[in-house]
């Protein structure tokens, strides 16, 4: 966008320069008009460049944006993996309270997840968590029943391998 400007400024300085120095007369008249047609072709060059391509760009070079065309948006993995971790602590702390309330057992949740790959479109992928084993270490006295019905629940609810020590 900057190029755009700078050039749109430096057409319309050259077209001032060219017509302040030109004398009166028929000659001066066709190159004030010509100038005039090359600001106004400077000022609608980014129609022009989308009429053609298809996309508007923006700037050039190595760090072009290209709007109304189909690149994807690329995400930052260390913040995706970073807020996964943030999530997870904070489902831990929520399935602590979950088993407090449901079995009346103190607990300590500890959830093992890894980043997988998922396409969602033809040529795009995300990265997502997925929940591999949930350790859970029940504090107090375990009754087995307890333990039963807590494996039972956290399988089925998690779609994952469950373990209560």
């Amino acid at each position: 966008m900057s190029e755009y400007l700078l050039s749109l400024i430096g057409v319309v300085l050259l077209s001032a320069i060219f017509t302040g120095i030109l004398p009166d007369g028929k000659t001066s008249n066709l190159i004030k008009s010509v100038m005039r047609m090359v600001c106004i072709l400077a000022i609608i060059s980014p129609i022009l460049t989308f009429i053609t391509s298809g996309s508007l760009s923006v700037a050039s070079g190595k760090n072009s944006v290209t709007n109304f065309s189909e690149t994807g948006i690329q995400l930052d993995s260390s913040f995706i993996h970073y807020y996964s971790e943030m999530r997870i602590s904070e489902t831990e702390k929520a399935l602590e309270q979950e088993l407090l309330g449901r079995f009346s057992v103190e607990t300590s949740v500890k959830i093992v997840w890894e980043m997988v790959s998922e396409e969602v479109g033809k040529n795009t992928s995300i990265e997502v968590v997925k929940i591999t084993q949930i350790c859970v270490e029940m504090i107090g006295e375990k009754d087995e029943e307890v333990v039963r019905s807590m494996w039972e629940y956290l399988t089925k609810s998690y779609c994952s391998e469950v373990l209560i020590e």
